[in-house]
């Protein structure tokens, strides 16, 4: 057991930067404030009261709050990097009334937070009008441009008599390069010792939800103290990105001060450790797909920290995830070990509450329901905690897990990102072609944002990940497995694209000759897909939607910047996490497995399958090509032969490697393909 991790202790909020994090395969960020842009996925923005889990029914007595029906209070104190870099009020009759959100260039038309008071007024902290006075061309020339830093402070507030304590606050902000906070004082302002950091995890351009409560345990900063103070702090000075910082907004309204609740837990981050976390194959290294495709199944163990963020001490603690199918239907739950006793604010991390593994049973659309469980609160008396969305799919493989939380793109990076890829662990043959050792792509579905440009070429590649590494890249002279060149179009751009790995074949049935799309087929392995960007119109982009349901380990995604390094993401930022670049699996393909079935006046192969000998018997005479080739395209036997009627040529493949190859003959009218299994 620990103390939770929820304290920010020496964090800069003043004057100067906050800290970068450095990492080796991370890049510094190069994005530009944007209008929003509609996602056609769903997208759920789980904040601190979604990661709650609260005895439903609980309740509380309020012992303070603000709704703002006046305005601000005229006993609060702002306190900006600037005079102007300042809260505002919006109410009835302001200008802009309370029915207008930003007004910022970038934000307009966002709309106001949605609070139970919002009728008379709100307040905001408005960084992207305060930088451009709502135009997008002239960016720093606002009353107060970016970087800035936005203060507001409470008067104090007598807490004497009250020791276990909840902040509620309705919150609404959309992210560019920012940061959130509210810090608290025991002594009317003199010491700042206790700060909380608010929607650390809400990525580049996306917004929190327009109706948004969050609620804090704050006993351990204010509670039972006579002189307490709340300050909120929009920090737009954030470091890591090339093109600014600060931008969009920050609105709050309602804010309480109320008993806290008996029984409830929190998820929580812990010593870098995510609040939900899921291991693929026992293996943390190994990519966590959130479309998983059937032939490529491995299982499954979840974890979690939480922190006991009710006022009663809680025992036999465990972590028990519900997993239920595409029907509703309850499959299994899966319940870690349990926990010992645990006080109020003490956490307890995944090294206890990591659930045994689960294996996927079969295709299905899953969802996985994270709860936490003690004496106090069972299964059925909690909450329904974080949802998870998985899939396990015939033909569909991503590293995504169905939601859109932001696009990245060319720009994004320092220096351009010209291609960007993902890894796919392609370890099982095709589950219909026993002994084949191979595995076949229809293509790759990538979801282009409507912002892409629709002249742009995209140039796919498939590469073993063997020698990959960060920042090198690939070693000198690897080759790709496949490469194919894209132009793209007005219909393939604002959603899941497909583009094709296929090649055009035909099969002889019956007496008839068809045209088919014959798959990419390529060994099993672990490949990267990797896209390359080149954008044609003036100041085109190309922009990729990003899924940051869960952190995905080292290579899982990687990018190239303009320079030839190649990284994993960027600084301080899950912006490029699981990109929706989808492999789209194939069936085998179809292959007559004996040219004597469909046609037996005009030749046959026997045996078949073959020890490597055998012999092509031609029943009409003529001039015929012989080639045989594996089924990645590699030609291993070529000969032209002339024969008579009813002649027999032999053949001698045992120097070939045991597989699926194909036979392919052509003369006389006929173009012909077997598939031959060399034993």
């Amino acid at each position: 057991m620990k103390k939770a991790a929820i304290l920010l202790g020496s964090v800069l909020i003043g004057s100067g930067s906050l800290l970068a994090q450095s990492q080796g395969n991370k890049a510094p960020m190069a994005i530009k404030p944007a209008l929003i842009e509609k996602q056609e996925l769903n997208r759920e923005y789980r904040g601190y009261n979604q990661n709650s889990q609260i005895e439903s029914a609980a309740t509380t007595t309020t012992f303070w709050s603000e709704d703002f029906s006046n305005g601000i209070p005229s006993t609060w104190q702002q306190n900006g990097s600037t005079a102007l870099s300042a809260w505002e009020y919006r109410g009835p009759n302001t200008v802009p009334t309370n029915a207008t959100g930003s007004q910022g260039a970038w934000a307009q038309g966002t709309g106001p937070i949605v609070s139970p008071t919002a009728s008379n007024g709100f307040v905001i902290f408005d960084s992207d009008f305060l930088d451009n006075a709502g135009s997008q061309t002239n960016p720093g020339s606002g009353v107060a441009p970016a970087p800035h830093i936005g203060r507001l402070l409470t008067d104090t507030i007598d807490l004497s008599g009250e020791t276990a304590v909840e902040l509620r606050i309705n919150s609404y902000a959309r992210q560019f390069f920012s940061r959130y906070f509210i810090a608290f004082s025991k002594d009317a302002g003199q010491t700042w010792n206790d700060t909380i950091e608010l929607y650390d995890a809400l990525e580049v351009n996306e917004d929190s939800e327009v109706d948004g409560v969050e609620t804090f345990n704050v006993s351990g900063y204010i509670g039972g103290e006579a002189q307490a103070m709340i300050q909120f702090i929009y920090a737009g000075n954030k470091p890591g990105n090339v093109n600014g910082t600060g931008y969009y907004y920050w609105m709050l309204d309602d804010i309480e001060l109320r008993s806290l609740p008996e029984n409830a837990f929190r998820f929580t981050e812990f010593n870098g450790a995510p609040p939900q976390d899921i291991t693929f194959n026992g293996n943390p290294l190994y990519t966590k797909y959130g479309v998983m495709n059937d032939d490529q199944i491995v299982p499954i163990n979840f974890d979690a920290n939480v922190y006991n963020y009710g006022s009663v001490t809680q025992t036999n603690i465990k972590l028990e995830v519900e997993i239920y199918d595409g029907t509703g239907g309850l499959v299994t739950t899966v319940s870690s070990p349990a926990g010992a006793s645990l006080p109020m604010l003490d956490t307890l991390d995944f090294n206890t509450l990591t659930t045994p593994s689960w294996t996927p049973p079969a295709v299905d659309e899953y969802t996985f329901i994270y709860k936490i469980t003690s004496d106090s609160l069972s299964v059925s008396t909690t909450n329904a905690t974080d949802t998870v969305n998985f899939s396990v799919r015939e033909n569909n493989y991503g590293v995504d897990w169905g939601t859109i939380d932001n696009f990245f793109g060319t720009t994004s990076a320092v220096g351009d990102m010209v291609a960007a890829g993902t890894r796919y662990a392609l370890e099982n043959e095709d589950s219909d072609s026993t002994g084949s050792g191979l595995v076949f792509l229809d293509g790759v579905d990538i979801y282009l944002s409507a912002r892409t440009d629709s002249t742009a070429d995209l140039e796919i590649s498939l590469f073993d990940t063997t020698g990959f590494a960060f920042n090198a890249g690939f070693p000198a002279g690897t080759t790709p497995e496949f490469t194919r060149t894209y132009t793209l179009n007005a219909n393939s751009i604002g959603g899941l694209i497909r583009f094709p790995f296929s090649s055009l074949d035909s099969v002889y049935d019956n007496g008839t000759w068809t045209e088919v799309d014959r798959p990419l087929a390529v060994p099993t392995g672990t490949y990267f897909v990797i896209v390359n960007f080149f954008p044609n119109a003036a100041d085109g982009v190309v922009r990729i939607a990003n899924s940051a349901q869960y952190f995905q380990p080292s290579e899982s995604a990687v990018f190239q910047t303009g320079d030839g390094d190649w990284f994993g993401g960027f600084l301080n930022s899950t912006t490029f996490e699981a990109p929706i670049i989808r492999l789209a699996v194939a069936d085998a393909p179809r292959y007559d497995v004996s040219i004597s079935e469909n046609d037996i006046n005009r030749f046959s192969v026997y045996p078949n399958p073959t020890n490597g000998e055998g012999s092509v018997a031609f029943h009409q005479g003529g001039t015929y090509s012989l080639n045989l080739i594996d089924m990645v395209g590699r030609v291993h036997y070529s000969d032209e032969v002339t024969v008579n009627e009813n002649e027999r040529r032999e053949f001698n493949f045992n120097d070939l490697k045991p597989g699926v190859y194909l036979l392919q003959i052509e003369g006389e009218g006929l173009n012909k393909t077997i598939k031959l299994q060399v034993q």
